[in-house]
Formats: C-alpha cells, structure tokens, sequence
C-alpha cells in the first residue's frame, strides 16, 4: 500500500474517532473539479484500502455558467477515468428550473443537486453521499445563521452526518488553505468557480467581505472558535433533544375527539391526535419545554420546527385556562382542561388533514455552500 499523505492520516483519523463512516462502505463523492471536492476525492482513494470503500464519483452540472461548466464536467470526468474511478454525470437546466418553481437561482441549483446526488446513491448502490464542505463553510455557515437570528441548532452549523439524507460531510474539521495546498502537492490544477468571487449572494458577501473583517479587526482566529461554537452546540443540542425525547414519551397521550370547552367551545371542536399533558410541560425547564413542545407538534403531523414566536406563544398556552388556543399554519392548539389539544372549527364536518407546519428553522441546504 502506498503511503499516505499527512492529511490523509489526519482525516483517518477523524472518520475513525468521529465514527463518520464504516468499514467497507459504498459512497459517492460529490465533485465539482474545484479544489475541495477534487482534495475530498483524492483523499478517499488514498484511503480507500484502510477502509475497504467503494467510491463512485458524482458530478452534476447546472446549465449556469455555459462554456466553462461543460469543462468543468470534462475535467471530472477526465480526472476519474485516470485513476479508474466511476463517475455518475448529469446536466440539467438550474435557471428553467428556478423560473417554474419561483425560487432563487441558487436554491434551485442547490435542489437539483441533492435530487442528483440522492438518485446516484440509489445507482451506485452506496451507503452515503460525501460533500466536501470544510472548515470555512462552517464558520460562514455560524455565522449566516447569528446574522439572522439563531438558537442553539441554528449554531450547530452544518453537521457532519445528516443520515436522513444519507449525507456525510468528513472535511469540517479542515480548513480551505489545508484543501488547498493538498491539491498543489499532489499537483492537481482543479477548476474555478468564478461566481463564488462575486460578493452577490449573501454568503459570498459574508465570505468575501465580512469575515475577512472580522478576522483582521476583531480576531484572526475567528474561524476556529467559530467552528468549536458549532461543535459545543451540536453536542449540547443533541443532549437536550434526548432530555426532551424522554420528557415527551410520559406525558403525550392519544385522546378520542369530543367538545371543546371554555367560553370559545362553541366555535371549535377537539380532534383525535396526541394530546400534551400541561402541568408536566409546564413544570419543565424552559429551555426544555420548547424541545418537548416540538416535539409534541411532530406528533401531530410532518413538522420540523416553527419559529421562536410561535413557540413563545404554545409555552403561554401552557398557562392559560381552558378554552385558549393559539392558531398557526393549519392547525389550531387549544387547552382543554389541562392538556394541548388539536381542534378544530366547529362547523368543519369534513375530517381535517394531517396537519403540515411551515419549517422556519434555518433549513441547512439553504446555507450550504456544496461543491458537486
């Protein structure tokens, strides 16, 4: 086996201690041809015998940046044939595809991919999909998410493991200058995005202009501690969510639909779903209450989270009297004789939908910024 270079051993090292991925995986490496991506890729293959992987490239090309996308694809290609490695490949049309669905240019993008690279999975027949983000995506990603007003989730970041989406992101710890110069001394001359130049989106300004700030003025170490804040936060969140997953199993029961009661009973009428016991909830920490409240609205239909105000307002509820509701996007959360009930108008005669809540948690692949 040949020798491994020395990030090579430093990212062994982190798979192994952070346990990102298992012995003889199947996964697909989403690459751009940029220096992240063809680093990430490189590295796997160094790694390839310790871990027993079976690595498939994968690169998806926008229609965006015309001439010089089509060669970006070209050189991925070109850059996997060489070394015998498999490389799924598609285009698509990002701009059609942002005008139909009356979203930004970038989201559209950042959907298509992910459909990409979650239908290349299910080709290759891999276990995970590998994006190269590194270091300085995370500080800028912490620091997206404190400029538009966070909580401790938010400060997480971008995590390292997403296995809802069979996401693995195993460069975090690494900062871009790192990534770098792994290209140089391996001599590869990976491709430019030129569009991450151009202060335009909000992130390439927080990227180009903000950051370097801070890290000149205020403190050139910056980038670290905010990579340790999303650190500690993800770990303290992930203990909370298990506190609040406790907390939520003894005190969420199934109830029969019936009346509702209170001086509005007359206007609505209570539903069969779970209901919340108020005096347990309520007795809890409120940093806690907010975790279990959530959690309690995922079991009434496919919600992720609601908004801080909202949240505020169903922790109120808890100490209201009977009869008081707070109303949010489909659905209605009423206290009913000490329990969070959902109900419904009273002149509805037919049966209500499993109720969805708009998710305005800083959703990650929003804030992403993804090479592949």
């Amino acid at each position: 086996m040949a020798k491994l270079s020395h990030l090579a051993h430093r990212l062994y090292a982190h798979v192994q201690q952070a346990k990102l991925l298992p012995r003889s995986a199947s996964v697909v490496v989403a690459c751009s041809g940029g220096p992240d991506s063809l680093a990430l890729l490189a590295l796997l293959l160094e790694l390839r015998p310790l871990l027993h992987l079976t690595v498939t490239a994968a690169h998806y090309e926008h229609g965006i940046r015309g001439a010089a996308s089509i060669a970006d694809a070209a050189f991925v290609q070109q850059f996997c044939a060489e070394r015998g490695v498999p490389c799924l490949l598609a285009h698509g049309d990002a701009r059609a595809a942002a005008a139909a669905g009356g979203e930004s240019l970038e989201t559209a993008a950042r959907r298509l991919r992910y459909a990409f690279l979650e239908r290349a999975r299910l080709r290759a027949g891999a276990d995970w999909i590998l994006t190269a983000h590194h270091a300085d995506d995370q500080a800028e990603t912490v620091l997206l998410h404190l400029l538009r007003g966070t909580g401790i989730d938010g400060l997480a970041g971008i995590r390292a493991r997403d296995e809802a989406r069979h996401l693995v992101r195993p460069l975090l710890p690494f900062p871009k200058r790192e990534l770098a110069a792994y290209c140089r001394a391996q001599g590869f001359s990976p491709r430019r995005d030129a569009t991450n130049e151009v202060p335009d989106a909000l992130r390439n300004r927080v990227r180009l202009e903000l950051l370097p700030a801070l890290l000149r003025g205020y403190n050139p170490s910056l980038r670290q501690g905010l990579c340790r804040l999303a650190r500690l936060a993800e770990e303290e969140g992930e203990a909370l969510e298990l506190w609040a997953a406790r907390e939520a199993e003894t005190m969420i029961v199934r109830l029969p639909a019936g009346p509702a009661h209170g001086e509005r009973a007359a206007h609505f009428r209570l539903i069969e779903a779970p209901a919340l016991r108020v005096s347990v909830a309520r007795a809890l920490p409120h940093a806690l209450c907010r975790r279990v409240l959530r959690r309690y609205l995922r079991a009434l239909g496919r919600v992720q989270d609601v908004s801080f105000e909202r949240t505020e307002a169903l922790c109120a509820l808890l100490s209201g009297t009977t009869g008081q509701c707070v109303e949010l996007p489909g659905l209605i959360v009423m206290n009913d004789r000490g329990w969070l009930r959902p109900a419904a108008p009273a002149a509805r005669t037919e049966p209500m939908a499993s109720p969805r809540i708009e998710n305005e948690k800083e959703r990650e692949e929003e804030t992403d910024h993804d090479e592949g």
